[in-house]
């Protein structure tokens, strides 16, 4: 089953801050510690909650396969070396 859109309107403050509604932090599991990744896309912001994981002591970021893919577009790197680093990151 497809989850219905939601919409809220939320106003721009001087800094450039905004307010997440709390409907929306909870249905994300936003909280104080999340940190979110903003992304420019065909003229609108797209926002994603990154996945934190702690590895020997150290807070690392996991990257979905989508991230990955646009990353090495967005690098313009060629088909040799994206595919090691295809190879590295599948490794982690």
């Amino acid at each position: 089953m497809k989850e219905a859109v939601k919409s809220k309107l939320v106003k721009i403050y001087s800094k450039g801050q905004i307010t997440i509604p709390v409907e929306f932090r909870r249905r994300l599991g936003i909280n104080a510690d999340t940190i979110l990744q903003l992304v420019l896309k065909e003229g609108k912001i797209e926002v994603i909650p990154l996945q934190l994981v702690e590895e020997r002591g150290a807070l690392l970021r996991e990257y979905s396969n989508e991230e990955i893919e646009r990353f090495l577009e967005e690098d313009k790197i060629d088909a040799e070396m994206a595919a090691k680093v295809r190879r590295l990151l599948s490794r982690v």
